[in-house]
């Protein structure tokens, strides 16, 4: 009889042990192994604010790359332990860990974690993480939160090459930008490359004020172009700047005269709008000049183009992709212009790379030769016609050749004299020395 009473009572016991654990208020996650802690609430929040007790702000799951923080929490019922946040990036490689011994002398208690957003590494990889906590090497709960981009700008970029050598290229930026609070009413941008700048509204065709400023501290930086935009500006507010390209073409691929160019182009988003950690789309349309045709393109470290080329008279290519955060965007165009080749004089081959003197590259008119080039060969042929001079003595014996003696003998010594004045003119001008294409 005394063993059919214990057995209820032991039973009851263990059945309101089970519900103590299982029914606690808020949303239960399952004990940890050989850890005493029941956890009754955790998330996400992008402030906390603290007092005698932790009060986050603004719960959410959803961050953006100007957050100045995420505020990972829990509350638990715990003694003490050892517990350990785990951040995992977007491709599920571990961004960072630690792990934090916590004591909780009154439970329920809430624990924070402080993980900076705002202009550090993580605020830039955008997409969906993943927060594991684990405690003694097992996973309590994990929390997914995304992380989205701030767009500051749009640009729009279109080049018209209307003539391949010499370059002649017109350059269009159309710009939209998207201020926060209408605080923005000034425009900045890094154009070294650009001459003739303006600026207009094209809603209004009003004329925007463009004013230049060089930095030479950290570093020197010139082409900083300023636009004023006149007053502050709503979200969405369009303008474009027109300028002229002062570089950017290269001619001469595949030897002088062979008709290739290329067409380079890189752009940072730091120096062009804000603070450069914010990503910014593009556009690129660049037209051909007429009768050209396209060859490749290719993207600056292994960037994968987004192309379309649309062909006719004047061919066109359209890349579309969106410059990253505080890194260097850029592309290279090849496309072959037979109605415009190069007209500058085909450089002295130099494989070596060596330099060579002023004389020795110094064309002489009318003959297909260089001041150096006409050395070697008034030398060479002095020496011959001296020899043969020579052989035509009547110290040999040599009869019935009809040649002057005398007359050849002045070819020759009229050739030793501008072998000896081609000389002289290479010597003096030893000094000037010019470096050859292709070194």
């Amino acid at each position: 009889m005394a063993l059919k009473r214990v057995i209820p009572t032991a039973t009851a016991a263990i059945f309101l042990l089970v519900l103590t654990i299982t029914l606690p208020m808020g949303n239960h996650v399952r004990a940890a192994p050989f850890v005493a802690i029941v956890v009754y609430d955790h998330g996400l929040a992008k402030g906390i604010v603290y007092g005698r007790h932790a009060i986050l702000v603004n719960k959410t799951y959803s961050f953006t790359e100007d957050d100045q923080a995420a505020y990972a929490y829990f509350t638990a019922e715990v003694s003490s332990a050892n517990v350990t946040w785990l951040w995992y990036e977007p491709n599920g490689q571990l961004f960072q860990n630690q792990t934090t011994q916590i004591t909780c002398d009154s439970s329920p208690c809430t624990f924070v974690y402080h993980f900076p957003l705002r202009n550090t590494d993580a605020a830039t990889n955008f997409g969906v993480w993943t927060l594991t906590l684990e405690v003694s090497g097992s996973d309590l709960y994990s929390d997914h939160f995304s992380i989205t981009p701030i767009i500051n700008q749009d640009n729009s970029w279109r080049f018209d090459i209307i003539q391949s050598a010499p370059a002649r290229v017109h350059g269009y930026l159309t710009v939209t930008i998207h201020p926060h609070n209408e605080t923005w009413s000034s425009y900045l941008i890094n154009m070294p490359f650009a001459a003739n700048v303006t600026a207009y509204d094209p809603a209004t065709n009003r004329t925007l004020k463009v004013s230049f400023t060089n930095y030479t501290f950290p570093w020197p930086l010139t082409g900083r172009t300023i636009v004023d935009l006149g007053a502050p500006r709503p979200d969405g507010y369009t303008f474009m700047i027109r300028f002229d390209l002062a570089y950017g073409l290269r001619e001469g691929l595949g030897g002088w005269n062979s008709g290739y160019f290329a067409f380079g182009w890189q752009e940072s988003s730091l120096g062009t709008f804000e603070d450069g950690y914010h990503p910014v789309p593009g556009s690129f349309e660049i037209t051909l000049p007429q009768g050209a045709s396209f060859v490749d393109a290719v993207g600056i470290n292994d960037i994968a183009l987004n192309q379309n080329v649309t062909a006719g008279v004047r061919p066109t290519l359209s890349i579309v992709n969106t410059l990253p955060p505080t890194q260097r965007f850029g592309w290279v165009i090849i496309y072959r212009d037979a109605t415009n080749p190069n007209t500058n004089p085909q450089p002295v081959s130099n494989p070596v790379g060596r330099r060579l003197s002023v004389a020795q590259i110094q064309p002489i008119p009318l003959l297909p030769m260089t001041v150096g080039n006409f050395s070697v060969w008034s030398a060479v042929m002095s020496v011959l016609l001296l020899t043969g001079s020579e052989l035509l003595s009547p110290a040999y014996a040599r009869k019935g050749v009809l040649i002057n003696r005398r007359r050849l003998r002045i070819a020759a010594v009229v050739l030793v004299v501008l072998f000896l004045a081609g000389s002289a003119y290479q010597v003096i001008a030893i000094s000037q020395s010019v470096p050859v294409v292709g070194r």
